[in-house]
Order: C-alpha cells, then sequence, then structure tokens
C-alpha cells in the first residue's frame, strides 16, 4: 500500500505543481489541460494521503485499496477509449492504459495479502 500510495502521491504532486512539465510527457498536451491536470494531481494527492494512512489501520486498509483499484479501472477505461480515439501510435494514450493496469495489480497483490 505504501509504495503504491507514494507512486500516486508523486504523479499528483507534479499533476498539481507542474502541469506544464507533465502534459506532453505523461498527460495530454491540449492548452486546456493544465487545470485539468491539476484538479486531477488534487484527486490522487487525496487519495494517495488517505490510502497512507488507512494503511496503518486494519479497518481502513480494505476500503483504501477497493477505492484505488476503482481509480485505477476508472483510469485503465479512460485510457482505452484515448487510445480508440488516437490510435495506438499514441504514447501517452498507451501509458493511459499501461500505467493503471500495473497500478491496479500492485492494488489487487496488497488486497490480496489482507485476505485471511
Amino acid at each position: 500500500m505504501t509504495a503504491g500510495s507514494v507512486g500516486r502521491l508523486g504523479y499528483g504532486l507534479a499533476a498539481m505543481f507542474a502541469p506544464r512539465f507533465m502534459a506532453g510527457r505523461y498527460a495530454p498536451a491540449e492548452p486546456e489541460s493544465v487545470m485539468s491536470l491539476r484538479g486531477f494531481g488534487g484527486q490522487y494527492i487525496a487519495i494517495a494521503v488517505f490510502t497512507l494512512l488507512a494503511a496503518r489501520s486494519p479497518h481502513l486498509a480494505r476500503p483504501a485499496l477497493l477505492l484505488n483499484v476503482g481509480v485505477d479501472v476508472c483510469d485503465a477505461m479512460a485510457g482505452g477509449f484515448e487510445v480508440r480515439e488516437k490510435g495506438v501510435g499514441d504514447a501517452v494514450a498507451l501509458g493511459g492504459v499501461a500505467l493503471p493496469a500495473i497500478n491496479l495489480a500492485t492494488w489487487l497483490w496488497a488486497l490480496r495479502k489482507l485476505e485471511p
């Protein structure tokens, strides 16, 4: 949980505080993307902080992991829509599927470790 949250927090902080750097490298480069990246970054920061805190609580760990699973399923779907629209040659769109899929595997592994 900690490793996945630190990664999410890093991406969220970069999206919030350096959206122009992120645009075109790790996110779409449309002019309107700066505000969207900041908002997205804020959501990622909040989820990461909640998950880091929840990692210390037996009662909150499972809900936090399920929240992260849901986020990455939706992120992968959004990336899939971008691939469908822009084609498989768009590296940012492909990353929008691959990165959430990797994250999803992390959360599912951690969730499995919680099971008795």
